[in-house]
């Protein structure tokens, strides 16, 4: 019974209590071995028990050679968290650059599992490591740890041997699963100028300290080593929060706890000199590529057929951009994917579809042949993640778009969105790190978030009978991205009949008839005007009422009292519906709608509701809201949360009108 007692207990200390700290790899400990849950998130399928990462230089004349050593111990709590076995990550090696070599080695990999009380091992080597290509920077590394289960603890480690000394990799201390435990080293020369920060300084304990490293001279006595002064930075983080998905975030990667180290300069020669890659080195590797830049100038397989159509004697730009493209959407479709490379346009004509790169490098050639300047406006889409600043790389690109100057300002569209218009772009695409390629040294970043906004005005004139019933007139003319939302709607629905049906129902009335514009067009609006019943209820001497239509916060999402993460809206959101409802002769509001604002210092986030009776026996009722910013940082949460919280909480309110006479 004794035994079995200190078994329960020491299970119970597993669970619950955690673990001490195991630093030595290659036998963990019974505790994490008998683990069954992490008590800082027990929901977790896997915990990252230990992560170590060192890096560290060696000089040989002057030349710097780079080292990383990875190490990682992983416990499996659920099926769910077999996928942490595969392992993937990415290096340089761009065999034309010469400080541009990296190679993995010295991969080990274990899974230990726990069978009839005794531990079972089964290992990987080097033959296990899988390399492939991705562009001309960087390959792609992976592989997997065999015989994973539930109740597996994983260990792997590797090193990364580098030449390109002026570059290191981003550290991550965060996982998509908890991190009980992690450590980076990083040890530079004091020779290369590197600025060396932590994202969150209070998930991090970082210290600097100062070290030495031998190298040879360049004097005739080889044998004389000489030394150089090294800063050693330090961080450790302890029961690190998983970076779990969430809805109001493009990639949470973006806010991953991190230290980065960005090169300034190297000590050479005597002097300091600048040598860190530059977005224009990336330019020119694009504007120079044979599936890129060389064909940007080139003409379209349509050129016949666009001269025939009469577009290039268009003398307003926007209409014969508009007219450019309707043409190549009615000749190709989007196959949903997006791609920084385009195919031959030849291929693409022949199959009928492809990529959004292929389809606008068709586009910038159609608009060429009618005479207006395009040119491809360069991205990481939004769930693609943030572009790095310390190490620009044609990698960190996934698609492009298409720009067109129009005097002082710029026209942008794409080839995948279907339902909007010029500067109306699929959400993903609203990144503010867009780069604009023109000619050599002439490029420049732009922020796509602030071109266009979902806008949607409403106007309602209506009466109530003395038996409840709310009939009239609803007016609504949609732009930006609230008519990209809107024809979405109507594609999706099929037909006129099944939109109607739908919005009946979303909006809680009986639609007598409607007029619909804009609906199947490439368009700036969509405009609709509906004829409307919706019914109260009521009793002898009142009646209950909802006045509002349509009502676009119905709950609130952001449901915590505090957010670590930062809100992304997919774009800017401007909301205003006025009502004006005449009461039955003989009866009085009794009991109106809490007239309300909020609004920020800066104006980005705003709202009211308010309600007016007025002595010809009507009511004048306002619902606005903005969102004039696509992110807000944890500063703005509260008050979002409180707009949020005030529109839902006012959704179903009711009028109340009472019988005087």
């Amino acid at each position: 019974m004794k035994k079995q007692f200190l078994t329960i207990v020491l299970l119970l200390a597993c669970t619950l209590t955690g673990w001490s700290q195991n630093l030595k790899f290659g036998k963990p400990t019974n505790e994490e071995l008998n683990m069954t849950v992490y008590e800082q998130d027990p929901d977790a399928p896997a915990v990252v028990l230990c992560y170590l990462t060192t890096v560290n230089y060696t000089m040989d004349f002057y030349n710097y050679i780079k080292e990383y050593q990875v190490k990682k111990r992983i416990k499996i709590l659920k099926d769910e968290g077999k996928d942490y076995a595969d392992v993937s990550f990415h290096y340089i090696n761009n065999e034309r650059e010469q400080y541009g070599q990296e190679s993995v080695q010295d991969l080990k990999a274990t899974a230990y599992n726990v069978e009839n009380g005794k531990v079972v091992k089964t290992k990987i080597g080097p033959e296990r490591l899988f390399k492939e290509r991705i562009d001309e920077d960087y390959m792609l590394a992976k592989f997997a740890v065999p015989q994973v289960k539930a109740g597996t603890v994983i260990e792997y480690e590797y090193k990364i041997h580098s030449n390109v000394f002026f570059h290191i990799y981003d550290w991550d201390a965060q996982d998509e699963i908890p991190v009980a435990f992690a450590k980076y080293e990083l040890t530079i020369p004091s020779t290369l100028i590197f600025n060396v920060e932590a994202s969150d300084m209070k998930a991090l304990t970082c210290t600097v300290t100062q070290g030495s490293i031998s190298f040879k001279n360049t004097s005739n006595d080889l044998t004389s080593p000489n030394t150089c002064k090294t800063n050693i930075y330090t961080c450790v983080g302890r029961n690190l929060k998983a970076l779990k998905k969430d809805d109001f975030v493009w990639n949470v990667r973006d806010y991953v706890t991190k230290v980065t180290a960005e090169m300034k300069s190297i000590f050479a020669g005597g002097i300091y000199q600048d040598v860190r890659k530059k977005w224009e080195q990336v330019d020119d590797v694009l504007l120079d590529h044979p599936s890129f830049g060389k064909r940007l100038d080139d003409h379209s397989k349509f050129r016949d057929e666009l001269a025939a159509s009469g577009i290039p004697e268009m003398t307003d730009l926007k209409e014969k951009v508009v007219a450019t493209y309707k043409m190549l959407k009615s000749k190709l479709a989007w196959n949903g994917k997006y791609d920084l490379l385009p195919r031959s346009a030849s291929e693409i004509i022949k199959k009928g579809d492809g990529t959004n790169a292929d389809l606008n490098m068709i586009l910038i050639n159609m608009l060429g042949d009618v005479g207006v300047k395009a040119v491809p406006v360069v991205m990481s889409t939004r769930s693609h993640g943030r572009l790095p600043q310390t190490y620009p790389s044609l990698n960190k690109l996934n698609t492009f778009i298409v720009g067109v100057p129009d005097g002082s300002s710029w026209i942008y569209l794409d080839a995948s969105a279907s339902d909007g218009y010029l500067n109306v772009l699929p959400a993903n695409l609203y990144t503010d790190q867009a780069r604009v390629l023109q000619k050599k040294g002439q490029s420049r970043w732009e922020n796509l978030q602030k071109i266009s906004e979902a806008r949607t005005l409403i106007t309602v004139e209506a009466s109530l009978s003395a038996d409840g019933m709310m009939a009239g007139k609803e007016s609504v003319i949609y732009s930006g991205n609230a008519a990209a939302a809107e024809r979405k709607a109507f594609r999706t629905a099929g037909d006129s009949i099944a939109f109607m049906a739908d919005k009946a129902k979303s909006l809680g009335v009986e639609i007598v008839d409607c007029e619909m514009e804009g609906h199947r067009d490439f368009s700036p609006w969509v405009k609709e005007t509906i004829n409307f019943k919706r019914q109260g209820d009521a009793t002898d001497d009142h009646i209950y009422i909802s006045p509002f239509v349509d009502i676009p916060i119905t709950k609130n999402p952001f449901l915590d009292v505090e957010r670590i993460l930062p809100v992304e809206f997919p774009f800017k959101q401007t909301f205003n519906m006025a009502v004006q409802l005449t009461l039955p002769e003989g009866w009085k509001l009794e009991e109106g709608i809490e007239n309300r604002r909020i609004t920020t210092t800066d104006g980005s986030i705003s709202g009211q509701i308010l309600c007016d009776s007025r002595e010809d026996n009507t009511l004048s009722l306002q619902y606005r809201f903005r969102l004039n910013d696509l992110v807000y940082t944890q500063d703005k949460y509260a008050t979002l949360k409180q707009l949020f919280d005030f529109f839902a909480n006012h959704s179903k309110d009711m009028l109340v009108v009472k019988r005087v006479m």
